[in-house]
């Protein structure tokens, strides 16, 4: 009865990495590999338990456990599997309850893997390479209980509707590039690539053949080959770094934007190009125009829709939150079962200026695991900066009962403000000293009521 199903599954799932099917108690009938990751550790597993294979997994979280249980199905949960030999793989699993009548008789689990490369593993053959330009992340991935930052889901999510360029910034280490997944795999476009490209690795020399592609015999040694427009067509064009992009080669990149159609070099014909185009920047982009590292009709016409992410010692509210996250998914990775951090831990962090944002936080995270034998992790398994950081802070605190800690903050900020406004001529000046925007500078004089004289 289960067969009648199958045959028509990958006519109706684009794309699917793996496939299971269970009868009413979790045993595989039929499991199919559609691109392999490697050796798997059991060659057929048609016969076994789901939770034999998985044996991480527990019926209160397997996704195949659940639907056959509650009836009801499961659409792009995460899990993550060690089905792959000294490999821990994670995926995205929708698991559909197969019904006769009201009857569950089995169930379905169509999955897609989620954060690996498959051009890096190593006997990975698939030609077709559908794998290569797919990304998963979406704004569900973004976890914050910040007002700032839900804002910022929002305006992912209408800008995700739209062909309009999206600029995006925020320090290093702060999610940039998950924004830009995110609007890519909510908006019209998500089946098609998505291509990002690091600016500050494009040469000179080679800008243009990167950019728009070669034909064969326009130098010694080119070949016809696509560029990234090319690549990207009818997708997503991520730029990273974009203020790190020659100057000169900025030019001929905003002509194909207002154009839509590129040439490749040494070839005569026009090629129309359809992407949507999203770039990001690691510092505040009208200091980037200010010190000319973008030309000013570029930056106008990319910055349409701007979006500027908070570093993470603006929104410490997330960290339970991130810590939370990262601890399940090392606990899957390393195989631990540690349940938290130790409250000391935790004013650590909130305490701590998280230089290198989300991306900081997470690696100390997994420094942490590889020391923590216990279910807590401690002050003793934290990186040495981490504490002296708080030792510093400590003894340079001088409690003033008057003051409540956001006075105190206010009162500082302004001062700031205040004395780098006398340090400069001009606001631009000022804002460039404090490495913020003008804008953000003039709302914040507004907000304390300062003049610039």
């Amino acid at each position: 009865m289960l067969k009648r199903y199958i045959e028509d599954l990958p006519k109706l799932f684009n794309q699917i990495d793996f496939l299971v099917v269970t009868d009413k108690e979790g045993y595989i009938e039929y499991y199919k590999v559609f691109n392999s990751l490697g050796n798997r550790i059991v060659e057929n597993p048609v016969g076994l338990h789901i939770l034999e294979l998985h044996q991480h997994l527990t019926e209160e979280t397997s996704t195949i456990m659940r639907v056959l249980k509650n009836k009801e199905p499961i659409i792009n949960e995460k899990q993550h599997l060690n089905i792959f030999k000294e490999r821990t793989v994670t995926v995205l699993s929708t698991t559909i309850p197969i019904k006769e009548g009201d009857e569950v008789v089995g169930a379905v689990d169509i999955n897609k893997y989620y954060d690996i490369d498959l051009r890096k593993i190593k006997g990975y053959r698939n030609e077709k390479k559908i794998n290569n330009n797919i990304y998963y992340f979406n704004i569900d991935d973004i976890l914050t209980r910040n007002p700032t930052m839900i804002d910022i889901k929002n305006k992912t999510l209408k800008a995700a509707k739209t062909n309009s360029p999206v600029m995006i910034y925020g320090e290093t280490g702060t999610g940039k590039e998950l924004i830009a997944q995110s609007i890519h795999n909510h908006s019209f476009r998500k089946n098609n690539p998505f291509i990002v490209q690091n600016c500050s690795a494009i040469p000179l020399s080679l800008g243009e053949s990167i950019l728009f592609g070669t034909t064969k015999g326009s130098f010694t040694g080119a070949e016809n080959k696509k560029g990234l427009f090319e690549m990207a067509d009818g997708g997503t064009l991520v730029f990273d770094e974009i203020n790190s992009m020659d100057i000169n080669l900025q030019s001929k990149l905003l002509r194909a934007i207002e154009r839509n159609y590129i040439r490749r070099i040494g070839g005569s014909n026009l090629i129309r190009v359809d992407v949507k185009l999203i770039s990001t920047l690691n510092e505040d982009p009208y200091l980037a125009l200010e010190e000319n590292k973008m030309r000013q009709d570029l930056f106008y016409r990319i910055n349409t829709v701007l979006i500027h992410i908070p570093p993470l010692r603006d929104r410490k509210e997330d960290i339970p939150l991130l810590v939370d996250n990262f601890i399940n998914e090392y606990n899957v990775k390393m195989d631990k079962n540690i349940k938290g951090v130790s409250k000391k831990v935790m004013d650590l962090f909130m305490e701590y200026s998280w230089p290198g944002n989300v991306r900081e936080l997470k690696h100390v995270i997994e420094s942490a695991f590889n020391f923590t034998e216990g279910e807590i992790i401690d002050e003793d398994q934290l990186p040495p900066h981490i504490k002296s950081n708080n030792d510093k802070v400590v003894k340079n605190i001088n409690i003033d009962d008057k003051f409540s800690l956001n006075t105190a903050l206010k009162d500082f900020e302004s001062k700031y403000i205040k004395l780098a406004l006398e340090s400069s001529k001009t606001l631009n000046e000022a804002a460039k000293l404090l490495k913020i925007s003008r804008q953000t500078l003039k709302y914040k004089m507004d907000s304390y009521g300062i003049e610039f004289k």
